[in-house]
């Protein structure tokens, strides 16, 4: 939900199309095909196309990578699923820039929920193949042994 008190940056929603949606349940349903100052539409597939129409107050924040949702991924196809393509008079779409963007809230900044593993580098360094983690020396024994056993 969106409120003065939560922490913003310069991000605004029209910046956030084409990227992830993900609900509280942690499942990605889309992206962001368009938005309104009531919805944000997501888009899922790409020959079998689902829209959904999730009204604003669902949106928990966006944490830099993914927008999230407080609502779980069997309630958003339930309740918000449409079979209709999001008007551009309506609605912000990309290469459509009819709808006024003036009167949209603020994006609600979240800390990242992915944190990068940190990899420290030793002297002794080995390659392990990601396949069968055998372990080799040298990087290109790595490259040697995918052609040769995998």
């Amino acid at each position: 939900m969106f409120s003065a008190q939560n922490k913003t940056s310069d991000t605004v929603w029209t910046d956030l199309l084409n990227e992830s949606v993900h609900t509280s349940d942690d499942i990605d349903i889309g992206d962001i095909d368009a938005v309104s100052k009531d919805f944000v539409v997501v888009k899922r597939g790409f020959i079998n196309i689902h829209y959904y129409y999730i009204p604003m107050k669902y949106v928990e924040g966006w944490d830099g990578n993914v927008l999230w949702l407080n609502v779980k991924e069997n309630r958003v196809k339930a309740k918000f699923e449409r079979d209709i393509i999001p008007d551009p008079y309506r609605f912000y779409i990309k290469d459509f820039p009819y709808y006024a963007t003036s009167v949209y809230p603020v994006v609600t900044m979240l800390p990242s929920r992915y944190t990068r593993p940190i990899y420290q580098k030793s002297s002794t360094t080995m390659y392990i193949c990601p396949l069968c983690k055998e372990e080799l020396d040298d990087e290109s024994k790595v490259s040697k042994h995918i052609e040769s056993a995998h």
